[in-house]
């Protein structure tokens, strides 16, 4: 992974979405013993949760050993593991908590790490499956309008020169929703402008789920925050969804 100039901003900047990461815990209809966090980071939402719903057991899974190292001194209670297979759980009664952290898979992984992230998260035998991170509709992959790209092209134009260098005109939709997306991170921006926020489609992630999972939570939005700093920046009214939650019970 590429390295974070800003760790600070980083971690501030996740921990803004806290509340929306919460979404599956008022729908588990059965009961599980542990959440194990999938890419914790460095365990606010762990900590969070441990401490609003005392109830479970909590896990912090991250390959970043700065992370893990933040979240132990950050969260000493919760238990946090670098390796895979140092984790002692019982999947069958463990709910994991995917927030974030796709598109960093296939942003930063080889075709063999993503098929051996997927391997995990659904041939584990997990009892819930929760995940919530960037994600466009197939819908979005059409001509923007030309309206909202005259608007963005006064927006960080250097900025923009360079993340059309990269990722193609903002005169396609995805490439100007995805500009949308990143321009406020100027502190990591390196990083950012190379970053794949959104590597796969709502409608490729449905494609996904095995067949012994059934769909018991799915919600396909903007978050309010994105939609009112573009709104405020450059007067774009976004429509397009830009996010996606699902939660997926074991059959």
């Amino acid at each position: 992974m590429d390295e974070v100039k800003n760790l600070d901003v980083y971690i501030q900047r996740m921990e803004k979405s806290l509340m929306d990461k919460l979404f599956f815990v008022d729908k588990l209809y059965e009961p599980v013993d542990t959440i194990l966090d999938f890419g914790c980071a460095n365990g606010v939402l762990v900590k969070a949760m441990s401490r609003l719903f005392p109830e479970y057991g909590y896990i912090g899974y991250d390959i970043s050993e700065e992370m893990i190292k933040k979240a132990r001194e950050y969260a000493p209670e919760c238990s946090f593991y670098q390796s895979w297979d140092d984790m002692k759980l019982s999947p069958e009664s463990t709910l994991i908590n995917i927030s974030s952290t796709v598109h960093e898979v296939y942003s930063y992984g080889t075709e063999e790490s993503v098929e051996e992230f997927w391997g995990r998260v659904f041939n584990s035998g997990f009892k819930y499956v929760a995940i919530r991170d960037m994600m466009l509709s197939q819908s979005a992959f059409a001509p923007s309008d030309p309206a909202d790209v005259e608007k963005a092209r006064g927006l960080y134009p250097e900025k923009l020169a360079e993340y059309e260098s990269i990722w193609g005109s903002i005169d396609e939709g995805f490439n100007l929703i995805h500009y949308l997306l990143k321009y406020r991170y100027t502190e990591n921006w390196d990083r950012e402008v190379r970053e794949n926020y959104l590597p796969i489609t709502v409608e490729q992630m449905q494609k996904l789920i095995p067949p012994d999972y059934e769909i018991i939570y799915k919600e396909h939005y903007v978050l309010p925050f994105i939609h009112g700093s573009i709104y405020h920046d450059c007067g774009i009214d976004l429509k397009n969804a830009t996010h996606f939650k699902l939660l997926l019970k074991k059959k």
